[in-house]
This record gives structure tokens, C-alpha cells and sequence, in this order.
């Protein structure tokens, strides 16, 4: 009867049941667009595009991705190959790195070459010959045994190889200054053991026959391609409710001149912004560098890019509508008198205040502070102490609707300006009057003391951020530093926090929070912890007071593709992390969502529910409210379990206190808030 009773209510609750990846999953949302390869193996046909890696199945018509996140170890391919003899893939990344995939999709990593220490690692052919690989480089030829799965040798040369094959016994290597041929059972080491051979002696690279396979291989996969972002570029993210928002440019020096990209994910789906539309009826070469992406806060299918080239752009159900520079708008010009004057419009910093008025920051001219009422009317706000600077690029509003501003970096006499640039905050409070600043409060702070008097002047402000409890949190080349009293920020006297670790070793003594550790982007997430981005040291994940590491993730010890991260976004919903880095973006499912700021037994979800017996994760209860409270019981009304949410969510692994797994039954989640006020019961059903 028991077993009918639980049968019973998992054909209920398989009905209304609730997916979600699970705690600590890891995704990396590769762009597979653009393919330049396309190598048929058995039925699947394996595809290099924009340095990602997926297959096409002819058979079942089926794609599959693969990245670090399951079967590469690594991010960025330079190019592929296939051996029939050895049915292995190889796969060459920009930095020297092996993988060798079976077609059973077991995978082998060789790392020598990425280890050797090489004064040129530029690769001029991939080769594979029988179950041998042949790479030609600038330094020399590597050669990689594809079906033991081990490198061979590197040999050097006078010059480049530009290209290289293997032919009854003997490997050619083709030279600026000719052919070389060494014999195989010699010591081709040693570089006298290579003889020069007239050049038509041996062909080099694919026959033609194989080349116009290749093509047509290419021609049949180059329109099959997996739901994916259209660029590895990520430099800004702008989360709205469950839509993340990427743009695509950058705001570096020397500036790289990405063409104009924002993209969109939303329900596991991705999708372009228009870029034609900018392009074709705008001026040459203009729409570059989308370094802001905003969401209207009062209409879901309106948006504004910002870009460090020419301006400012309205999008409207991802369509274009307009562009704004200085030939229709306040907006200025770093050189007007420039014939290209229109490239030099650099408007970042996008953000809307409270009321609905556009901010941005229009960087090296008077009047850097912009603003677009929600009317349609246009502010410039003048100060004299950060005119004409050079990076300004983010733009913050606390709960008091302070606007904090960051300026990047120092920068040198600019004889344009006439000005130097210093890297700090700027805080502004326009006391409700935007265009009244005779009442308005600013100040601009680049340096500043720490609570045991320490001065900090630092070469680069990267970020400020407000915390649930309204906590300012800023990030600088020297590291973290906060405050929780951020309405004092006018007094003459004012100093930041800079968090002090406990090394609990008995001495007593503590270190700075990252001290020393350029710090890139803080996100906090619905448990009010700290999401830390670095500048070449990944990601770390600090409890909500900062005392703790709870994680730190690297390319090293983690699926994360670089170390150098640009920004971080959370989905509030389903706490997933999107992490946007310098070679592009991944996430990891993380275990806090927003807290809900009421809390009802039918607004709480649990997943997976049922739990089945193959299922070896945690169980999922969401749409609690911030810290709340939580028993599991069993029916007989027995502890299980207990323990606080991370925000909204809840986690249990599905074990009693003592680590024993729970027997087959149903179960109950007795949620409490924080001050044990209001209440919430959810069921669980496990099955052993």
C-alpha cells in the first residue's frame, strides 16, 4: 500500500515538476557561428567555428557542443584534424594545447607543447598523416602519435616550417629556404641530419581531391548551427529580470575595434541585437564597441547601447531606431575637428536612475555627466574636478538614488584636453533637482584612507557596487575595500573599510580582503555574497561580510575559460552565474536566488520533486524569503534536517543529520522568516 501511495504521487508531481541544473554545473556558451573546418569522421561531422568545437550528426541530424564544461580542457582551437587510422580528432588551441577526442567521445590531453617554452607559438598547418600529426610552427615541427596518444618530438629549424608531411619512411619539412628531408631512423634532432631535397620531390597539404571534400564537407554544416551567442565577446552583462543582455565590445587600450554586437539570452535561447541596420544607414565604420547595453525599466522590448566609438543607439524589439551624436544631440565629440569625428563620440556608463532618466558618461569632454529624461529632454551636468577625463565607464544608483561613478584609470597629460585623468569615484546627489545642481552634492574621491589610516591612491577603480544591506563595495588594483555607512561620504572625514581576514592560526594577527588583487567586478547574489571578478586571478566567491572564501575558481581548477574576468551577471531566478571574461562567457549554477519578499506554501518550489533513485544531487526549495529558516521533517514529524537559505533557496542533499541517505517517503520543508513570522510548508517526495 505504501508503494501505491508513493507511485501515486509521483504521477502528480511529475506533472508540475521543476528543472534547474544542478549546484555547481558549469556551462560555457561558446559561439559556434562563422565555421572555417569541417572534418567527417563516422556519421558525424565535426566543426571548427570562431575557436569552438561541435559536431553535426548525419544520421539523426542531432548537434553537440563541446567545451571545457564536458569533454575540452581547454578554450580557444586553433584547428582540427581527423585520423582514420587512429579515428582520434585532434584539436590544436591557440596556446599550444592537445586534445586528442575519441569517436566514443573519450578525450585525452597533451599539454607538453602548450609547456615548452617556445619564443613564437605560431602555427602555420595542422597536418595529420596515418596516425601521426604534424604541426608546423615558426619555432619548428612538433610531432604527436595520435593512437598511443603521446608527443613525439620537437624539431627545430634555421627558419620557419611553413608545412610538413611524412612519405615511406622519411618526414619533409617545407622551409622559406626549401626542403629538408629526415630520415626516420636517424637523429633528426640534431639539425645535420637533415638534408635539403629538390622542392617537387614530395607535395605538401591536402591532394586536390581531398581539398574539394573538404569543401563540400564545409559547404554541407556552415548553415547547421547550434543555438549559440554570435561572438566569444563578452565585455559588459546587463541582467533584466531573466533576460541577460551581453555587450560585445571593449573599452581597453589599445582599443580593439570590435564590430557593434549585443546579444540576448532568454529561456535558454539566444538571439542578435540588429546590426544592419546601424551599419548600412550610419556613417562609415561608426558603430564599433557596444561597451553598455541598458533594458527600459518601463518596457521590457526597449533598449539603449552605449559604445566607445559614435555615440549612443535606441533599439526597439532588437530592431534599430536611432542613433544619437553630436550632430543630433548634446552628446560631444573627443576631436570635432576631425574629419572622423563621429568615431570618437565614447559613451559608456549607461544606467537609469529611479525616476527613469538615462544617465551616461560621455568621456574627454566638458560636461562627462549626461542625462536623457524620460520626457525626451536632455542634462549635462558640469564638474569642474573630473572634466574632460578619459574612462569613465560605470554608473551606480544606491537606495538613497546617489549616482556613484567610476573614472578607470590614471592617464597622462592629454594635450587635447589639456587635462590629466585620475582614477576614482565620483558621487553624486542631485537631491531630486536634475536640473537644478546648485543643490546637488558631488564628490570626486581618488584618494582616500582605509580604517587604520592607510592612504590609497590607486592607479585603476574598476567598479562599485551596492550590497542588500546598503553596503558600497568598490574594486581597485590594490583590492576590495567597502562601506557601511555610505551616506557620510560628503564629510571631510570619511574612510573606507578595507576588510580584514582572520588567518585563525592563534596569532591573533589578520590580512587584508584580496589584498594586492586587481579587482575587476563585484556582483552580489540573493544570500548577499560577493561574486568577485579579478583582473588575472578568476573568480572568487566571498560570504556576505567578506570573511570567507567560499570558492575560488580559476581556468586551472575550474571549466572557467580565462582568468581575466570582465564582468559578472546573476540570473535572480535561478541563480546561475554568468561570468564574462576577456576569451568569452560561461556560467556556474550557483546556489542562491533572490530572496521573495512574502512567503506562501504555493509560491515555494522544490526540484527535482520527486527525487528519484538515480538522482545523486541536492533538492531545491525557492521562493523563500531572505535567511529563512528550515526544517525537514519526515510524515511521522521527525527531524531530517535543518539549516538557513542562501537568499531564497534552500539546499539538502537528501540525508539525515548524520550523513545516512533518507529512506523512500514523502517529506516536509517547514519554512520559517528569519523572525519566525511567517510560515511555509513544502512537500517532497524521495524514492530510494
Amino acid at each position: 500500500m505504501r508503494n501505491r501511495t508513493i507511485w501515486m504521487w509521483l504521477g502528480l508531481w511529475l506533472l508540475v515538476g521543476v528543472c534547474k541544473a544542478q549546484t555547481g554545473d558549469w556551462k560555457v556558451y561558446a559561439s559556434y557561428h562563422n565555421a572555417t573546418k569541417a572534418v567527417k569522421t563516422d556519421a558525424r561531422i565535426f566543426v571548427l567555428a570562431n575557436g569552438g568545437l561541435y559536431s553535426y550528426d548525419t544520421e539523426d541530424q542531432t548537434l553537440e557542443g563541446y567545451t571545457k564544461a564536458n569533454v575540452l580542457s581547454d578554450f580557444g582551437i586553433k584547428d582540427i584534424a581527423y585520423s582514420t587510422t587512429a579515428k582520434r580528432l585532434i584539436v590544436l588551441y591557440e596556446n599550444g594545447n592537445i586534445d586528442l577526442i575519441g569517436l566514443n567521445q573519450s578525450s585525452w590531453n597533451m599539454p607538453d607543447l602548450k609547456n615548452k617554452t617556445l619564443s613564437d607559438r605560431t602555427v602555420n598547418e595542422l597536418m595529420v598523416v596515418g596516425d601521426e600529426a604534424l604541426i608546423s610552427m615558426n619555432a619548428g615541427l612538433a610531432l604527436v602519435n595520435l593512437q598511443k596518444g603521446y608527443f613525439v618530438d620537437f624539431y627545430t629549424f634555421d627558419s620557419a616550417v611553413k608545412q610538413a608531411t611524412i612519405v615511406d619512411g622519411s618526414i619533409y619539412v617545407k622551409l622559406a629556404s626549401g626542403v629538408k628531408q629526415g630520415d626516420r631512423k636517424s637523429n633528426l634532432l640534431d639539425q645535420s641530419n637533415w638534408v635539403e631535397v629538390a622542392s617537387n620531390k614530395v607535395s605538401f597539404g591536402l591532394t586536390e581531391e581531398e581539398q574539394t571534400a573538404a569543401t563540400k564537407t564545409l559547404e554541407q554544416v556552415k548553415d547547421i548551427v547550434p543555438d549559440a551567442p554570435k561572438e566569444n565577446w563578452s565585455y559588459q552583462l546587463h541582467m533584466a529580470g531573466n533576460r541577460l543582455l551581453v555587450a560585445g565590445g571593449n573599452f581597453y587600450y589599445p582599443n580593439t575595434n570590435h564590430t557593434g554586437c549585443v546579444m540576448c539570452y532568454e529561456n535558454g535561447r539566444w538571439s542578435a541585437f540588429d546590426e544592419e541596420g546601424p551599419v548600412e544607414t550610419e556613417k562609415p565604420q561608426a558603430y564599433r564597441n557596444v561597451t553598455d547595453v541598458v533594458q527600459d525599466p518601463t518596457d521590457a522590448e526597449h533598449h539603449w547601447v552605449g559604445t566607445v566609438s559614435s555615440g549612443l543607439y535606441e533599439f526597439r524589439n532588437k530592431k534599430f531606431v536611432k542613433h544619437y551624436d553630436s550632430d543630433n544631440s548634446p552628446l560631444k565629440s573627443i576631436l570635432p575637428e576631425s574629419s572622423t569625428y563621429y568615431r570618437y563620440i565614447w559613451t559608456t556608463g549607461l544606467s537609469f536612475d529611479p525616476q527613469g532618466n538615462l544617465w551616461m558618461l560621455c568621456n574627454q569632454t566638458d560636461s562627462v555627466v549626461r542625462i536623457l529624461k524620460k520626457d525626451g529632454k536632455w542634462i549635462a551636468h558640469y564638474y569642474k574636478d573630473i572634466a574632460a577625463f578619459e574612462t569613465f565607464d560605470h554608473t551606480v544608483f544606491d537606495q538613497r538614488g546617489w549616482a556613484w561613478i567610476t573614472s578607470r584609470r590614471m592617464a597622462n597629460y592629454n594635450s587635447v584636453t589639456g587635462t590629466n585623468s585620475l582614477a576614482g569615484v565620483l558621487v553624486v546627489n542631485t537631491n531630486g533637482t536634475l536640473e537644478n545642481q546648485k543643490d546637488d552634492q558631488h564628490k570626486f574621491f581618488y584618494q582616500f584612507k582605509n580604517q587604520n589610516g592607510e592612504t590609497y591612491t590607486p592607479e585603476t577603480f574598476f567598479c562599485v557596487t551596492e550590497d542588500l544591506n546598503g553596503a558600497i563595495w568598490l574594486g581597485n588594483n590594490f583590492g576590495v575595500f567597502m562601506t557601511e555607512t555610505p551616506e557620510e561620504v560628503f564629510n571631510s572625514n570619511f574612510t573606507f573599510t578595507q576588510p580584514i581576514v582572520p588567518r585563525n592560526d592563534g596569532s591573533g594577527l589578520g590580512d587584508y580582503l584580496l589584498s594586492g588583487v586587481p579587482v575587476k567586478c563585484i556582483t552580489i547574489d540573493g544570500g548577499n555574497r560577493k561574486w568577485v571578478g579579478t583582473r588575472d586571478n578568476g573568480v572568487y566567491l566571498l560570504s556576505a561580510d567578506g570573511m570567507e572564501t567560499l570558492e575560488h575558481f580559476t581556468k586551472e581548477n575550474s571549466p572557467l575559460i580565462s582568468n581575466e574576468i570582465n564582468d559578472i551577471a546573476i540570473n535572480g531566478e535561478t541563480g546561475e552565474v554568468f561570468i564574462a571574461t576577456y576569451a568569452g562567457l560561461c556560467s556556474y549554477q550557483g546556489d542562491a536566488t533572490d530572496p521573495a519578499t512574502s512567503m506562501s506554501s504555493s509560491n515555494l518550489k522544490v526540484f527535482p520533486n520527486p527525487v528519484r533513485p538515480d538522482y545523486e544531487g541536492s533538492v531545491h526549495i525557492t521562493g523563500l524569503m531572505y535567511n529563512s529558516n528550515v526544517k525537514i521533517v519526515s510524515a511521522a514529524g521527525k527531524l531530517v534536517a535543518e539549516g538557513t537559505s542562501v537568499g531564497g533557496e534552500f539546499s539538502w542533499n537528501c540525508c539525515h543529520q548524520n550523513g545516512r541517505r533518507v529512506s523512500s517517503g514523502i517529506y516536509y520543508a517547514l519554512c520559517t522568516d528569519e523572525n519566525g513570522k511567517k510560515g511555509a510548508v513544502a512537500k517532497i517526495l524521495v524514492i530510494k
